[in-house]
């Protein structure tokens, strides 16, 4: 008497999944489809380009803040502040608040100048796709080589 265990095929029976020649499944020639990319949408574009410059900000700004604390606690910072004054900056110190203060001040004024310049480029596409009629991109219509397909019981 043998026992079915949930989820595994019985003794010489293939798993669902498999299919008759995974292999021909992966390397089998797909149906192509050609799209036509003619506009991109200005608001769209300023949309998704302002929430990725914005966390490219907060991350720099994370790194930037634990760096410098490292730094300082490091002594590297002591020892650079050394150096310049032994190369004649008398007096050279690095305020530690300051640093900070003007890349969160300045850091924003960034974001909107490169989501500016995005949406620019993106105006400047769709003027040239206007022109010359679009970008083509084939993409293989169907499910995706090595995607296995659902058990089913």
């Amino acid at each position: 008497m043998s026992v079915r265990q949930p989820g595994r095929p019985a003794q010489g029976e293939e798993p669902a999944w498999l299919g008759d020649d995974p292999i021909e499944e992966i390397f089998a020639p797909r149906e192509r489809e050609v799209l036509v990319l003619r506009r991109v949408d200005l608001w769209s574009a300023l949309k998704v380009s302002l929430a990725l410059y914005l966390c490219l900000f907060v991350v720099l700004l994370a790194v930037l803040g634990a760096g410098w604390v490292l730094a300082r606690q490091s002594g590297a910072l002591d020892n650079f502040e050394n150096f310049m004054a032994t190369a004649g900056f008398d007096g050279f110190r690095l305020k530690d608040g300051e640093f900070l203060r003007i890349t969160a001040v300045v850091g924003p004024i960034f974001v909107v100048l490169a989501s500016v310049v995005t949406v620019a480029g993106v105006a400047l596409f769709n003027l040239v796709a206007r022109l010359v009629g679009g970008v083509e991109v084939t993409v293989a219509a169907g499910e995706a080589p090595g995607r296995r397909r659902p058990l089913e019981l």
